[in-house]
């Protein structure tokens, strides 16, 4: 090999200079690359925590909406006792039950109808979760309160089979614990409580 060969250049020789430029865009890829991947997942996490608040929010909002109806529902079927003409026929039903007319029997299917669509409304709202508490405490209260005297007894054991859809549906065993085994008598037994109270103090002063 001569001098002048061993001064040519090695042909495969790289610049240090543009290895380095070329190892600082790979570095400045690769940040850029984690950082896209991170705003990327605080995106998601962003848009997770936000579509959980807008659940919340609107099962708030149904919630709400449930209880609403469902004091709006009770009231209608109180307003309608006190309807003058209304209450003189469930005053019938519990004093002479056999002296009722057609008519009033009517009446008061579609009376007692009501609070048993008001019920079903209390079962499937709390099945969805809407609103707490054990449904059977809701027909205790509702069995005592609607169906303490014989005619209203009577007219559920005529009507039960119409509230035992859909199969495996526990309305119809619920109500027929809460009614049948529920107090009996409660009218009465408030309007001689009252008559005695004010017989014992006939001349109320309020010195």
């Amino acid at each position: 090999m001569t001098a002048a060969d061993s001064k040519q250049p090695f042909p495969f020789h790289i610049s240090t200079d543009e290895n380095e430029d070329n190892l600082e865009i790979r570095v400045d890829s690769d940040r850029v690359t984690r950082l896209l991947t991170l705003a990327a997942n605080i995106g998601v996490i962003v848009g997770i925590v936000f579509l959980v608040l807008e659940m919340r929010q609107t099962s708030a909002i149904a919630t709400a909406q449930v209880r609403l109806e469902y004091s709006a529902g009770w009231r209608s079927v109180d307003g309608s006792r006190q309807d003058e003409s209304f209450s003189e026929v469930i005053t019938k039903s519990i004093e002479n039950p056999k002296e009722l007319s057609l008519s009033e029997v009517v009446q008061l299917d579609a009376y007692y109808s009501g609070i048993l669509d008001q019920m079903l409304n209390a079962q499937t709202a709390r099945v969805a979760g809407l609103v707490d508490g054990p449904f059977s405490e809701v027909a205790n209260i509702v069995g005592v309160m609607y169906f303490s005297d014989e005619f209203a007894r009577s007219w559920w054991k005529q009507v039960r089979s119409d509230w035992s859809s859909p199969p495996g549906n526990e309305f119809q065993e619920t109500m027929d614990e809460a009614i049948i085994t529920g107090e009996l008598g409660r009218a009465r037994r408030i309007y001689e409580g009252i008559q005695n109270e004010l017989s014992q103090h006939p001349k109320n002063s309020s010195n």
